[in-house]
């Protein structure tokens, strides 16, 4: 999970050092984020399937697969136009990211350990902004951009060559050809309007918040970068904890709290323009709560009948989140370059998290009857 998320935390983490090289401006490093998950949005309507058809085993191997492609071509593209280009793989990997990890789970872990199985694999998500934003910026700053993101390659095949080692899947349909999904249900499409609302703050948030850091607040590229392990360490903890605690709590209530904390720690970011050390508290909280949410849609998903095949519904309520994930950078940073000022931007990330909470407020009956 940490391998298929990797690429959005490495764009926010050397922002400073992709914007300096390639001449480019804050909605293009944007534009660089939307074109992944907008290729991830695309083929997540066929990710679930093919996860069905091949096996979770399949799947998940040959995402590692397509990360270590992915990551090749970043590091040997020279211009914006190829960068762009390149990230489309890194977009066919998120899509097969939590179809294949989510039927690994409800095929081979006993329903009463799913909740906690899936926090600890949504964990390697957080782990993956934690890891990006602590070791990229100095290992750019010693090298380059490039040569930092060239470690992830040999990382990602040998994940590849242990993730053979996984149990084959006990049962898999036969095979057909691949055909549009069918239109989610209620419970699923709530979970979706949630996940596209939480997944616009918390790309914007990962893209820029160090840009932020640099260049309003004249912090040094390592320190901002660290804000990003910030996000990853509390992110690791949030995970494990919410989702341990959603076997005893209505997943309804726990998203919404996720989303109104969200609020909360959102409004330090604009405010540690007078207090630097609110941009910290507002990193770890964000951490929290935003980056807690995704996992929790993902419980409901495994551990819930009412949502459809797993592959399948996992495939769809990623949808909304990638498709978040198009959505918020690009909008935060037509509004950097529009108004000249990152405070528009940050009241974006405050409205989307809002929204998140009404959405988790209205569909509350229709997931709780599912789960």
């Amino acid at each position: 999970m940490g391998l298929s998320m990797f690429v959005l935390y490495a764009i926010g983490a050397l922002g400073p050092f992709i914007i300096d090289d390639l001449g480019i401006s804050r909605s293009q490093l944007g534009l660089l984020t939307a074109v992944t998950f907008g290729s991830a949005t695309v083929l997540s309507l066929y990710a679930g399937q093919i996860a069905d058809l091949i096996g979770g085993r399949r799947a998940f191997v040959l995402l590692l697969l397509l990360v270590a492609a992915d990551f090749t071509l970043l590091i040997v593209t020279e211009t914006y136009g190829f960068l762009l280009g390149a990230l489309v793989l890194g977009g066919a990997a998120q899509s097969l990211a939590n179809p294949s990890t989510n039927k690994l789970i409800a095929a081979h872990v006993p329903p009463e350990r799913r909740a906690i199985a899936v926090g600890v694999k949504q964990s390697g998500v957080p782990l993956a902004a934690f890891t990006a934003g602590l070791t990229l910026p100095a290992l750019a700053q010693a090298m380059s951009w490039r040569a930092a993101l060239a470690l992830v390659v040999p990382v990602a095949l040998a994940a590849a060559l242990a993730a053979l080692l996984l149990p084959r899947d006990p049962h898999r349909p036969r095979a057909r050809a691949l055909t549009l999904p069918a239109p989610p249900n209620v419970p699923t499409r709530w979970l979706m309007a949630f996940s596209l609302c939480v997944g616009c703050g918390l790309a914007a948030l990962n893209t820029y918040l160090p840009l932020y850091a640099h260049q309003r607040l004249s912090m040094g590229e390592q320190t901002a970068g660290a804000l990003i392990a910030a996000i990853g360490v509390s992110g690791i903890a949030s995970r494990l904890l919410w989702a341990r605690l959603s076997d005893r709590m209505d997943v309804p209530v726990s998203l919404l709290v996720l989303a109104v904390s969200s609020v909360a720690f959102g409004a330090l970011i604009p405010a540690a323009t007078g207090a630097h050390w609110l941009i910290w508290v507002g990193a770890v909280g964000l951490g929290g709560s935003a980056a807690a949410a995704n996992a929790i849609s993902m419980v409901a998903v495994t551990k819930g009948s009412g949502f459809g095949r797993t592959g399948h519904a996992s495939a769809l309520v990623s949808m909304g989140f990638f498709a978040g994930f198009v959505a918020g950078p690009v909008a935060f940073g037509l509004l950097t370059d529009a108004t000249g000022g990152f405070g528009a931007g940050w009241t974006l990330v405050a409205a989307v998290f809002a929204a998140a909470g009404l959405c988790a407020w209205g569909g509350r009956r229709a997931v709780r009857a599912s789960v």
